[in-house]
């Protein structure tokens, strides 16, 4: 038998480029947990490995097949007692496993005994694609939940994020391992988490967004530049020169806009704007601006416009 080399994670991204639509929330959300337990470990010399199980969908998908974040997918509705059983097989806290489930509003919906009983067996944490605005992964309307009411009568101390919010979430998920790790039942509820369709309703209100810009020093640009040179002087040259320097940018935010360098396929999630390069941002207005929770996104922009 011949032996076949298993590409890196990240020549398998490069290779397979990234296939959420650009701007995709659920995605962010993932990364900024696990960055935020990145920062926890290192900031309390700790040792947590993390353990996501989520249901089935878009994001979560996209997770277990290049970023190596989700570690099991289910059918929809079934994370919350799939994640009890992980906690408990994997030896939970004793063994520096921390259990995470996360799916859409829809699976909420379909298993809230689930749900319950994540909340009454803490440590649990559980975090909610909210999908008011979006069709959903099948196509199908969004249901409308009362999250901040209905966890709380449930058991749960529930938080909202904008997920284009990077930075910011992983700080949040930073502290939210803290009460994690006090026996504490926590519901994050990542708001909005679909830039496209998001885009098309604050079009429809006459709301335009803006897209990333990339600085003429980004090293991508630059190289691109080259490139073209090349191709004018030396056509053959061309052929050995890969195709791009550095799309750090579009591999960490999983952005298929920023691995070809088109802002035309943007979808103005302002994710840019929160990312550590000081070569990339975002032009306001852009969904990462809205602060207010939940559901804003609408109301606030057109109040900015109203201000204008």
């Amino acid at each position: 038998m011949v032996a076949v080399a298993i590409p890196k994670p990240e020549e398998r991204t490069i290779k397979r480029p990234v296939s959420n639509c650009p701007g995709c929330g659920a995605t962010k959300v993932s990364m900024a947990l696990k960055e935020g337990l990145r920062r926890y470990n290192k900031e309390n010399k700790a040792k947590l490995k993390l353990l996501y199980v989520a249901d089935r969908g878009c994001g979560n998908l996209q997770g277990w097949h290049e970023y190596g974040i989700v570690d099991t997918i289910t059918n929809m509705g079934m994370a919350p007692m799939v994640a009890l059983g992980a906690k408990y097989s994997s030896g939970g806290l004793e063994n520096n496993y921390m259990v995470v489930c996360a799916s859409g509003d829809g699976a909420y919906n379909f298993n809230i005994n689930g749900m319950k009983i994540a909340a009454q067996d803490p440590p649990s944490m559980y975090i909610i694609y909210d999908n008011y605005a979006i069709r959903m992964t099948g196509g199908q309307i969004g249901l409308i939940n009362e999250y901040e009411i209905e966890g709380k009568a449930i058991g749960f101390e529930v938080y909202f994020i904008n997920p284009y919010r990077y930075e910011e979430n992983a700080e949040v998920f930073k502290g939210l391992i803290g009460e994690y790790l006090n026996n504490k039942a926590i519901m994050v509820v990542a708001d909005g988490t679909c830039s496209r369709d998001l885009r098309a309703q604050l079009r429809d209100q006459g709301v335009k967004l803006g897209t990333f810009i990339r600085r003429e020093d980004c090293k991508d640009v630059v190289y691109q530049k080259e490139r073209e040179r090349i191709a004018k002087e030396n056509p053959e040259k061309l052929k050995e020169m890969p195709p791009f320097k550095c799309r750090l940018c579009g591999i960490r935010l999983r952005c298929q806009a920023l691995l070809e360098n088109d802002p035309s396929r943007c979808y103005n999630c302002g994710a840019c704007a929160h990312y550590d390069c000081e070569s990339l941002t975002c032009a306001e207005p852009n969904l990462a601006m809205v602060t207010e929770h939940p559901k804003k996104y609408i109301e606030v922009f057109k109040r900015m416009q109203g201000d204008d």
